[in-house]
C-alpha cells in the first residue's frame, strides 16, 4: 500500500511541475526571444521482487530549453542577409529617385545646352544667342555640381546610418559579454537558467540584424562572436571582453572604408562584413554611390575634354583663338575638428590646372594672432591680420571669432562634376568659327564646297625614349632602330639641336622623317625607309616617301627649316683689349733704339691668342703720332709721315711674340724710350672670342723688351692683366666690328693604309664647297696634316690649323726603367751617359729628345706644372710615332703607350658678318666620317616646327644621342594657321599637299574618291569626290583685309559641337545623353534586383522564424493539449492515492 502511495504522489509532483512549465509558456507567449519550455520527467528506480522488478513512480528531472542551434544559426544568418538587402534597397531607390528627377538630372539641361548651340549655328554674330548659350551652359554645370552634392549628402546620410548601426553593434556587444560574465557563476549550460539563455540567444539575433556572425559555445553557454570566418579571428566577444568594431572612411581616400576592430580582445583589421545592415550601408557607400559618382565624373570630364576640344580648335566673336570653355575648380571640405570658435573659410586654388590635391591643415597662433600652415615646399607661412593665408597652390582668407587652439583641415576633392564651373564670361568667347577656311578653286569640276574644320589628333608613337629623356644632358645610347623611332620631336618646337657621336666601328646614321614620309636629314638610298613609310603606323596612311629636301636647308628646304647635318661652330664678336698703358722705360739719357726693338711676349699663349696692334685708316702726319695702318707704324712729321716700324711674330707653341722692329732710317734719337711707351699704347690682345662675356674671362701676362741695335741697352718690363678688369676701365678697341667662328676637334681618328679613302668625294661639305675624297697620306697612318691639306684644297676660306701636342705627365716618367726611347724611329740617347735605356733626370731626357730634333722632326718643352710636351718641329700635325722596348703602356721612358700620336686640326674663320664655319653630311655621308675628324655630328633644325618629326637610327654599332630644345610658344594650330596649305589632285589616285607660302611639297598621298581627308589636324570634308586638277587652299580664316576673318557667316566650329550631341564620345559608342541614362539604367536595376532579392530573403527569414518557433516557439493548441494532459495526469495520481488510502483504511478496520 505505502508503494501504490507512493507512486501516485511522485505523479501528482510532477504533474504539479509540468502544469507550471506549460502555464509559463502560456504566460510567455509574447514575450521576444523566448523559447518554449518542457519538463524533464524520468522514471523512479523499479523496486527487485524477485522474479522482477516493480515500478515505484516517476519524479520531476528539471525544466528544458526547446532550442536547435542550428536552426538559430540559419536564422542569424537569414536576418543578416535580409537587413543587408533592405539598406540596399533603401538607398537605391533613393538614388534612382535623385538621378531620374527631371529638375535634378542631367538630361534636361543636355538637352537645352545643345539646343542653344543649335540655335546659335543659324546665326552666329548674335549677341543674345551668345547670352543665351552661355546661360544655358551655367545652367549646366550648375546641374553637375548640384547633382554631385546631392550624391555627396546622400553619402552622408548613409554613412550616418552605417555609423548609428555600428554603435548598436558595440552595445549589443557589451551586454553579450555581461550575460557571459553571468553564466560564470554556472559550471554547466543545463545549470543556467533559461531566461538568462534566451537573453543571450536574444541579443545574438539583434546582433545579426547589423552584421553577420559566427558563433561558438562553451561548457557553461557562454558565447563567442567573430565577425570573419575563423572563431580565432576578428572576435567581437569572447568570455567577458568585447571589442569595439569601427568603420571610418579613409583620410586620403574618403570613398573608401577602413574596417578595423579595437579593445580588449585585439586591434585588427577587417577586410569587409559580408551581410547585416551594416554591411547593406558599407556597400551602398563605398560600391554603388562611389561607381555612380565616378560615372558622373567621367561623363563631366568627357564633356568637358570633347567641348573644349572644340572651343580651342576654333576662333572666338574676336578672331581670337577659343579658350577652354569649361573648367574644373577644386572645392574643399573644411573638417573643424575640435574648434570652438565661430569662423567661415574660403579656399580659392591659384592654378587650377596645375593644383595636385593633397590636405592642408591650418592652426591658429594665439600668441601671434595668426593663422599658419606648412605649404608643399615645407616652409612654414602665417595670414596677415586681416586672416588672408597665402600658400603656393591656395589662398585661404579665414573670417569670424577665433579661439586660442582653433584648427582645421581641408580636404579637396577634385571630382569633375562637383568642380566643373563655366570657364568663359562673355558669349563673345565661344568660338563659333572654324580655325581653317576653304577656298575651292572656280575650275573645279568635281569638289565644289569643301569644309575644314581642326581637331588636334596624334599618331601612335611608340618611341624608344621620350624627347625630356634625351635632354638631361646625360648621353643615352641608342641603337638601330627601324621599326620604332628613338624618339619624336613634337610639334611647337622653334629649335631642336641633337648631338650624335657613333662609337667606335659603328656606321650609324640619323633619320629626321616627317609624318608624312620627307625625309630631312640623314643618309639617302635606303630602300628600307620607303618601306617603314608604308608600313609603320606612326606615318600617315596613304604616306609616300621623298628625299627632295634631304639635307637642304634655307630656301631650297623643307618649310625653308634652317637645317644642319653636320658640324658648326658659331661666330662671336672679337673683343680687341689695349693691356698696356702707362708703360715707363727708364733708359739713359740720349739712348737711341733705331734699328733696336721692342718685343711683346704673351703667356701662356694658345693658338687663338693675338697680339697685334690698333690699326688706322691712314697715317696720321700730325708731328709725334704714331699709327697703325696695314700692321705698319708710322710717325707723323708734321706735314707728312714716315715709316716708324714693321711687325713680326713668332709662336713657339707655349708663348706668342710680337716683335716691332725699328727703322734704322731716322733720324738719330728719334726712337726713344717715351716714343716705345706710346708705341705700347696701341698694342692689343684678343683671343677671337667675345671677351665682355663673363664666362669668357682670361688673364695673361705680357712680357714688354725694348733693346738698342746692338743689344747693349736691353729694359724689360712685365704686366699682368685680367681681361674684365681692363673691359671695366673702358680699354676697349674701337674700330670697324669682327667676328671669328672657332672649330677645334677631338684627336683625329685611327686610319690606316697608304693612299687609302676614308671619306668619299662629296661625302663632306665645307660652307657650301664639296670637298674630295680625303685619303692616308705617305706615312700610312691618317695625320692631321692629312686632313688640312683635304679641307685647305677646298680653299673655303676657313683657316685650317693642324696641331700635334703630346702632354706626358712627369710622375709617369720611367728614367731609369731601362725602357729606352724612339721618336719616329730614331733612338734617343741620354746626352749624360750616351746610354739608350737610361736618363738621369727629366732634364737629361728632355735634352736628348731636343738634341735629335733636326732627325726626328720633334721637339720637347717643359710646363710650368714639371709635365713634358712633343711637338712637330714646324708645330703641324704629322703622327708622332713613340716606342720603346715594349708596345704596351709605360713601354719607354715617357712612361706612355708606345704608338702612333695623331693630332687634331683647328679652324678659324675671321669675318665682318658673323659667318660661321659649317661641315656638312652629304647624301651619303655619315656621322662616323665627322667622327674620323674628330667631331660630333650636330642635326639641328631651326623654324617653325609645326608637325611631329620622327627620329630613326639606321646601319650598325651603337651611339650616343643627347638633345636640347626650344619651345616655340606658338600653339600648333597657330602655326598651320599662318600658313597657305593647297590640296591638288594631281591624278585620279593621287592629290598633293603644299605650302604655298614656303612652296613645299608637304605630302603626296593616294587618293580613291575618300571625302574625308586629314593634314596635321585639318580636318576636310568634300562635297563630292574629287577629279583631276581639282584644288582648294586652306588658310588660317584670318586672310582677310587687315588679317580680318569670318565670325559672321562661319559657323563650322560651332556646328561641330552640336554634332558632339549624336558622338558617339563614352565607352561602347554611348552619346552623353545615352551615358548618363544608362547608368541611371543600371541604378533602376541595381534597385529593382534589390527589391526583388529582398522580398526573397523575407520568405527565407520568415521561413527561418518557421523553422525555429517550430522547435522553440510556444503554440497555443499545443499547450492546451498539454494542459488537459498533465491534468488528466494529476487527477489520475490523485484516484491512486484515493485508492491505496481506501485499501489502507480497509485494512485496519480488519481485526
Amino acid at each position: 500500500m505505502s508503494d501504490l502511495l507512493g507512486i501516485g504522489s511522485s505523479g501528482i509532483g510532477v504533474a504539479q511541475q509540468a502544469l507550471s512549465t506549460v502555464s509559463n509558456n502560456i504566460a510567455n507567449l509574447s514575450t521576444d526571444g523566448y523559447s518554449r519550455q518542457t519538463t524533464e520527467i524520468r522514471q523512479a528506480q523499479p523496486k527487485d521482487v524477485g522474479n522482477g522488478y516493480i515500478g515505484t513512480g516517476a519524479y520531476f528531472d528539471g525544466v528544458a530549453r526547446q532550442y536547435d542551434s542550428f536552426l538559430e544559426s540559419s536564422l542569424q544568418q537569414a536576418t543578416s542577409d535580409l537587413e543587408s538587402q533592405g539598406a540596399a534597397v533603401e538607398y537605391a531607390n533613393r538614388l534612382l529617385d535623385l538621378l531620374g528627377d527631371e529638375k535634378i538630372g542631367l538630361t534636361t539641361a543636355l538637352n537645352k545646352f545643345f539646343s542653344s548651340g543649335k540655335s546659335l549655328s543659324t546665326d552666329p554674330a548674335s549677341p543674345a544667342l551668345r547670352g543665351i548659350m552661355l546661360r544655358e551652359s551655367e545652367a549646366l554645370a550648375s546641374r553637375f555640381n548640384g547633382l554631385a552634392s546631392q550624391l555627396d549628402d546622400l553619402g552622408d546620410q548613409s554613412l550616418s546610418a552605417l555609423e548609428a548601426d555600428v554603435r548598436s553593434v558595440n552595445s549589443l556587444a557589451e551586454q553579450i559579454a555581461e550575460v557571459n560574465r553571468q553564466m560564470l557563476k554556472k559550471s554547466s549550460e543545463r545549470d543556467q537558467a533559461p531566461e538568462l539563455l534566451d537573453r543571450r540567444d536574444q541579443l545574438l539575433r539583434d546582433l545579426s540584424e547589423y552584421v553577420q556572425i559566427r558563433t561558438s559555445f562553451d561548457k557553461r553557454g557562454s558565447v563567442t562572436v567573430s565577425l570573419s570566418e575563423s572563431s580565432t579571428k576578428g572576435r567581437l566577444v569572447s568570455g567577458i571582453k568585447s571589442s569595439t568594431l569601427a568603420i571610418d572612411p579613409v583620410d586620403n581616400d574618403r570613398a573608401r572604408l577602413e574596417y578595423k576592430l579595437q579593445g580588449e580582445l585585439s586591434n585588427e583589421p577587417l577586410t569587409g562584413l559580408p551581410s547585416g545592415s551594416v554591411a547593406g550601408y558599407a556597400r551602398f557607400y563605398s560600391e554603388t554611390l562611389v561607381n555612380v559618382t565616378g560615372e558622373l565624373d567621367t561623363l563631366a570630364n568627357v564633356l568637358i575634354d570633347e567641348v573644349n576640344a572644340i572651343q580651342v580648335t576654333g576662333l572666338d566673336g574676336e578672331g581670337n583663338l577659343g579658350e577652354d570653355y569649361f573648367q574644373v575648380v577644386p572645392s574643399f571640405d573644411v573638417d573643424r575638428g575640435a574648434s570652438s570658435g565661430d569662423y567661415e573659410v574660403q579656399v580659392v586654388v591659384n592654378n587650377p590646372e596645375d593644383y595636385e590635391p593633397s590636405q592642408v591643415a591650418v592652426l591658429y597662433d594665439g600668441s601671434r594672432g595668426l593663422w599658419y600652415s606648412t605649404d608643399g615646399d615645407g616652409t612654414t607661412r602665417f595670414s596677415n591680420q586681416l586672416g588672408l593665408l597665402k600658400l603656393n597652390d591656395l589662398t585661404i582668407q579665414v573670417t569670424g571669432n577665433v579661439n586660442v587652439g582653433d584648427q582645421f583641415t581641408l580636404n579637396p576633392d577634385t571630382g569633375a562634376a562637383q568642380g566643373i564651373q563655366l570657364a568663359l564670361d562673355d558669349g563673345i568667347k565661344i568660338a563659333t568659327s572654324s580655325l581653317f577656311r576653304v577656298t575651292p578653286s572656280a575650275t573645279n569640276s568635281g569638289t565644289f564646297d569643301p569644309k575644314a574644320s581642326y581637331s588636334i589628333t596624334e599618331l601612335p608613337r611608340g618611341a624608344r625614349f621620350n624627347l625630356n629623356e634625351l635632354e638631361t644632358g646625360r648621353p643615352l645610347a641608342v641603337t638601330s632602330s627601324q621599326v620604332t623611332p628613338v624618339t619624336v620631336i613634337p610639334a611647337g618646337k622653334s629649335g631642336v639641336d641633337l648631338l650624335f657621336d657613333p662609337e667606335s666601328g659603328s656606321d650609324n646614321a640619323l633619320q629626321i622623317m616627317t609624318t608624312d614620309g620627307r625625309h630631312l636629314t640623314g643618309s639617302g638610298a635606303l630602300g628600307s625607309l620607303e618601306s617603314m613609310v608604308d608600313v609603320l603606323p606612326q606615318f600617315n596612311p596613304n604616306a609616300t616617301y621623298s628625299d627632295t629636301y634631304l639635307n637642304q636647308t634655307g630656301l631650297v628646304g623643307y618649310k625653308n627649316f634652317d637645317l644642319l647635318y653636320g658640324a658648326r661652330a658659331e661666330a662671336v664678336e672679337v673683343t680687341d683689349l689695349l693691356p698696356l698703358h702707362s708703360l715707363f722705360f727708364e733708359a739713359p739719357f740720349g739712348t737711341d733704339f733705331g734699328g733696336g726693338g721692342l718685343d711683346f711676349t704673351l703667356e701662356p699663349a694658345t693658338e687663338f691668342d693675338r697680339l697685334g696692334v690698333t690699326n688706322s685708316a691712314f697715317a696720321d702726319p700730325a708731328l709725334g703720332t704714331v699709327t697703325a695702318v696695314n700692321n705698319t707704324l708710322f710717325l707723323g712729321q708734321g706735314g707728312s709721315a714716315v715709316e716708324l716700324a714693321t711687325l713680326e711674330t713668332n709662336y713657339n707653341g707655349l708663348a706668342q711674340t710680337l716683335r716691332v722692329r725699328f727703322s734704322d732710317a731716322l733720324a738719330p734719337g728719334t726712337v726713344s724710350d717715351e716714343l716705345a711707351a706710346r708705341v705700347s699704347e696701341l698694342i692689343t690682345f684678343n683671343n677671337g672670342s667675345d671677351l665682355k662675356d663673363e664666362r669668357n674671362v682670361v688673364a695673361k701676362r705680357i712680357t714688354t723688351e725694348l733693346f738698342t741695335s746692338d743689344l747693349s741697352t736691353n729694359l724689360a718690363l712685365s704686366r699682368d692683366f685680367v681681361s674684365s678688369d681692363l673691359i671695366d676701365e673702358g680699354r676697349v678697341a674701337s674700330g670697324d666690328r669682327r667676328f671669328m667662328a672657332k672649330l677645334i676637334t677631338r684627336g683625329i681618328g685611327y686610319a690606316a693604309g697608304t693612299d687609302r679613302v676614308v671619306i668619299d668625294d662629296g661625302d663632306v661639305s665645307i660652307n657650301g664647297t664639296s670637298l674630295g675624297a680625303l685619303t692616308v697620306g705617305a706615312s700610312g697612318v691618317l695625320s692631321a696634316d692629312d686632313v688640312k691639306a683635304w679641307i685647305d684644297l677646298a680653299d673655303s676660306g676657313v683657316s685650317i690649323q693642324a696641331h700635334n701636342v703630346i702632354e706626358i705627365p712627369s710622375e709617369g716618367l720611367r728614367l731609369d726603367a731601362g725602357a729606352g726611347l724612339q721618336i719616329n724611329g730614331y733612338s734617343i740617347p741620354s746626352i749624360n751617359t750616351e746610354s739608350l735605356t737610361r736618363f738621369t733626370s727629366d732634364d737629361d731626357l728632355l735634352s736628348s729628345i731636343n738634341a735629335l730634333t733636326e732627325q726626328t722632326g720633334v721637339f720637347a718643352q717643359k710646363l710650368n706644372s714639371g709635365n713634358f710636351i712633343l711637338r712637330n718641329n714646324n708645330l703641324g700635325g704629322a703622327n708622332i710615332v713613340i716606342g720603346g722596348s715594349s708596345s704596351g703602356l709605360g713601354g719607354n721612358a715617357l712612361g706612355i703607350t708606345s704608338k702612333s700620336y695623331i693630332g687634331n686640326i683647328s679652324m678659324a674663320l675671321e669675318s665682318e658678318d658673323g659667318d660661321a664655319i659649317r661641315l656638312d653630311l652629304g647624301a651619303e655621308g655619315k656621322p662616323s666620317d665627322l667622327n674620323l675628324l674628330g667631331l660630333d655630328t650636330q642635326i639641328r633644325i631651326s623654324g617653325e616646327i609645326d608637325e611631329d618629326l620622327l627620329i630613326f637610327v639606321t646601319g650598325s654599332g651603337q651611339s650616343q644621342l643627347t638633345a636640347t630644345t626650344t619651345d616655340s610658344g606658338v600653339a600648333v594650330a597657330d602655326g598651320l594657321r599662318s600658313r597657305q596649305i593647297e590640296f591638288e589632285f594631281v591624278a585620279s589616285d593621287r592629290y598633293r599637299v603644299k605650302d604655298l607660302r614656303t612652296e613645299t611639297t608637304l605630302a603626296e598621298r593616294s587618293y580613291e574618291g575618300e571625302l574625308a581627308l586629314n593634314y596635321q589636324g585639318i580636318q576636310v570634308t568634300l562635297d563630292n569626290p574629287a577629279k583631276i586638277g581639282d584644288s582648294f587652299i586652306i588658310d588660317g580664316n584670318n586672310l582677310g583685309p587687315n588679317g580680318s576673318f569670318d565670325a559672321q557667316g562661319n559657323n563650322v566650329n560651332i556646328l561641330r559641337l552640336v554634332d558632339l550631341e549624336s558622338k558617339g564620345v563614352l565607352d561602347g559608342g554611348l552619346t552623353l545623353t545615352e551615358g548618363y541614362l544608362s547608368f541611371v539604367g543600371d541604378v533602376g536595376n541595381l534597385a529593382t534586383q534589390s527589391s526583388i532579392a529582398h522580398d526573397a530573403l523575407e520568405i527565407v527569414q520568415a521561413q527561418a522564424v518557421e523553422a525555429r518557433d517550430r522547435v522553440s516557439g510556444v503554440n497555443l493548441d499545443k499547450e492546451a493539449a498539454d494542459l488537459i494532459r498533465f491534468q488528466q495526469a494529476y487527477q489520475a495520481s490523485a484516484q491512486v492515492m484515493q485508492v491505496a488510502t481506501r485499501l489502507f483504511d480497509t485494512m485496519l478496520q480488519i481485526r
